[in-house]
């Protein structure tokens, strides 16, 4: 299984995750949370890296709507 069918597939899980979900913790929350952490200093590489991250992020928020 390739690295992109991984990506791909833990997309739709989380999701369908959050669609779905019952608790009372708003999917604003958990982007704004997820947001923070890529620009914190665990995130992903550099500057570039963490702004790329985070767009994906409003990329899959869109996909919710």
């Amino acid at each position: 299984m390739s690295n992109q069918a991984q990506i791909d597939a833990l997309e739709h899980l989380l999701l369908s995750v959050i669609k779905s979900s019952k608790v009372s913790i708003e999917a604003y929350e958990i982007f704004e949370n997820a947001q923070s952490s890529i620009m914190g200093s665990n995130g992903p590489g550099g500057p570039t890296q963490k702004t790329a991250a985070v767009e994906y992020l409003k990329h899959l928020r869109i996909l919710l709507e």
